[in-house]
This record gives structure tokens, sequence and C-alpha cells, in this order.
């Protein structure tokens, strides 16, 4: 898919696009936002992003975009780990 923008030449530089690959800092900026909302997982934004574990995590840190678990995840987490210590 192939979307363009129009976006005020005043707004380049607020939004960090004043670089050679605005491109790929709006890709960026996209998939950011749709982890932040929930939409993707770590895993998914990191795919699309063509980035490793580690790499993902600088990036989220970068944006401040590291999401709470939700009390499902944090329950099925401590569910894991009992099972891993009992065994």
């Amino acid at each position: 898919m192939t979307l363009v923008l129009d976006i005020p030449d005043s707004w380049k530089q607020a939004l960090g696009l004043d670089t050679a690959d605005a491109a790929g800092r709006v890709r960026e900026m996209l998939v950011i936002e749709s982890y932040r909302e929930g939409r993707l997982s770590r895993g998914q934004a990191a795919e699309m992003l063509g980035l490793g574990f580690h790499e993902m995590e600088t990036l989220l840190k970068q944006y401040g975009a590291n999401q709470q678990s939700t009390w499902e995840e944090l329950e099925h987490s401590t569910q894991a780990f009992k099972l891993l210590i009992e065994a």
C-alpha cells in the first residue's frame, strides 16, 4: 500500500521528518503508535520494522512506548512461573 501525506514544510522538523529517511521515520511512528494502542504485539511491531528483540526494546524505550502488562498477562506469567518452580 502506498500512502501519500501532505505535510506542511513547517511541520517537518517538529515531527523529525527533515531527514533523508523520512518515509522510514513515518513507518516507525505508525508501527509504534499501533503498538502503543494495543493493535500490535511487540513481536509484530519488531517484525514489521525488521528489528530483533533488543533493537525493538531500545526503540520502544526511545519512544516511551513501553506497555503495561494486562492483568491476564500477569496471571499467565505467574502461573507459568509457578509451574516452573514446582517441576
